[in-house]
């Protein structure tokens, strides 16, 4: 992470609604099919060095625009519903807001300190935005393009998961060992769900060998009902009920886990554990892990092909890809890289795995199918972050 993590309450848990977000340029975003040609094919990837993003054609392969946002982007959200383009510029406290169709900036709101992860609202036309140094989430309303409610008392909100009404939003802390749930309606946590020892929780620390992760993500499964939320320090994982916000069971999945990752069939949750470099198969119907496999350094992603028999764990420590055939578990073999891999995207057409390259400003393309690294896109910007498409199983570290 570019952040440091620290043990730090924001005082209050409070919603301040309607604050009249700063927006800098453009007019509120019009209605776009959802069906359009900008939608459907198009990867966005956000460059957090060159202050832009890049849109490839996944038809091609190749770099068709690139459109400047803010400084260091951190993550990119695809709204079909809005037809927009949303981009979180961590060093400005900003998002810039990207008509898809014209790839034009449209707006640009202003922030609470550091905004990074974001997650869109089921329908598509509200995006929750934890502003991780701040410790607030704000809520944006992409018909009008202004932030309606800017929600207090998060450790370090990092990735933001909804339920399927969108009733409930759930907020896992970096810098805490609980799963803060929030009433959209209202605006304000109602619950704090814990995982793991309540003693264990991430701070910044100025010592060389200081290295403490709390809670990265809540992993929905496939049909929308349960959440999977791995606790670093404690090895421990969460299973909770989205519709309800209630804590089912805490179950150990290892050393060290990043994140659940789950596969397009429902069956597993893949859990990447950098403190033994394996990944933990989480049964998903039982929440039992049925297996461990093979993994590598600094694992800060999971990818599968369409089918959900083959799983890409990406390794930014080893710069490649280790494959897992989840049909027999065991592992299938490596795929290097030519630079320091960071996140992928599975394109929802063809199946082809987007890997963003950072150290050598590339994306590479990889076969899912035949688990072949094909090529790579060059100059697609300076320290490309991530890959994004409408539709897909999109995710942030």
């Amino acid at each position: 992470m570019p952040f440091g993590f620290q043990q730090l309450r924001r005082s209050g848990v409070a919603a301040t609604v309607a604050l009249g977000a700063l927006i800098l340029a453009g007019s509120g975003a019009q209605a776009h099919s959802p069906d359009g040609v900008a939608n459907s094919d198009y990867l966005y990837v956000p460059n957090r060095a060159s202050a832009d993003i890049t849109i490839i054609d996944t038809s091609t392969d190749q770099v068709i625009g690139k459109v400047g946002v803010g400084n260091v982007p951190h993550q990119v959200a695809v709204s079909a519903s809005a037809g927009a383009l949303v981009a979180s510029n961590t060093k400005d406290n900003s998002l810039s807001v990207i008509d898809l169709d014209t790839q034009q900036t449209v707006a640009t709101l202003i922030l609470d300190s550091e905004p990074e992860h974001m997650q869109l609202s089921p329908d598509g036309m509200t995006l929750a935005v934890g502003n991780i140094a701040a410790g607030t989430v704000s809520l944006i309303d992409l018909a009008q393009n202004v932030e309606t409610a800017r929600i207090d008392g998060f450790f370090q909100p990092h990735n933001l998961t909804w339920n399927n009404e969108g009733s409930l939003l759930f907020a896992a802390n970096l810098g805490a060992n609980h799963i803060s749930v929030v009433d959209t309606a209202k605006a304000e946590i109602i619950r704090e769900i814990p995982v793991g020892d309540p003693q264990m929780v991430a701070y910044r620390g100025d010592a060389a060998d200081a290295d403490f992760q709390g809670l990265i993500n809540v992993t929905r499964s496939i049909d929308g009902k349960l959440g999977f939320a791995a606790h670093g320090e404690s090895g421990q994982m969460a299973v909770i009920d989205l519709d309800s916000g209630e804590l089912r069971k805490n179950l150990s999945v290892g050393e060290r886990p990043w994140r659940a990752f789950a596969t397009p069939d429902g069956k597993f949750m893949l859990i990447p554990r950098n403190g033994d470099q394996t990944v933990a198969v989480v049964d998903a119907a039982t929440q039992e892990t049925i297996a461990v496999l093979p993994g590598a350094a600094d694992m800060t992603g999971v990818n599968t092909d369409p089918t959900g028999r083959f799983a890409y764990v990406i390794s930014r420590g080893d710069h490649k890809l280790v494959v897992l055939d989840l049909a027999q578990m065991r592992s299938h073999g490596e795929i290097a890289l030519g630079g320091s891999p960071e996140t992928g995207v599975t394109a929802p057409g063809s199946g082809k795995l987007y890997v963003a390259l950072s150290s050598s400003n590339q994306v590479a393309v990889i076969d899912t199918a035949t688990a072949t690294l094909t090529g790579t896109i060059d100059r697609v910007g300076e320290e490309p972050w991530g890959a994004y498409m409408v539709g897909a199983a999109n995710y942030c570290h």
